[in-house]
């Protein structure tokens, strides 16, 4: 688990990635969000992902981004007093939107994996 805090308030994100995720959270992109401006997240994932590029994909290093990410976008809300939905463009008026769910928050068998993947599209849901 990410806490991004700023004004007394405190953002979540995390990960279901390996424990590993963690140091590369602390040691290299805590340094690249801290005393940057909490509202400008796109600007502060382009610096973690920019650091981290060679650390490749998928791994651990975008499961660090992500994280960190996901907390900050909380953080923004929360200090706007906003419904995160409302800062990604969903709200009330903009209807029914798509829905990304990837599983993975349970350790599952492989053959219960190639099953989910299998499925793809249509388990997709609408908010």
């Amino acid at each position: 688990m990410v806490e991004a805090a700023a004004a007394g308030r405190t953002g979540l994100g995390f990960t279901d990635g390996s424990p590993a995720t963690a140091p590369v959270i602390e040691h290299e992109l805590a340094e690249l969000v801290v005393g940057h401006d909490v509202c400008d997240v796109p600007a502060a994932t382009d610096r973690m992902s920019r650091a981290l590029h060679n650390a490749g994909r998928p791994g651990i290093a975008p499961d660090a981004v992500s994280a960190v990410d996901t907390a900050l976008w909380d953080l923004k809300a929360r200090l706007l007093s906003l419904p995160l939905v409302h800062l990604l463009g969903r709200g009330p008026r903009r209807g029914r939107g798509a829905v990304y769910g990837r599983g993975g928050l349970t350790r599952t068998t492989t053959n219960s994996s190639k099953s989910n993947c299998a499925a793809g599209p249509s388990r997709a849901s609408t908010a």
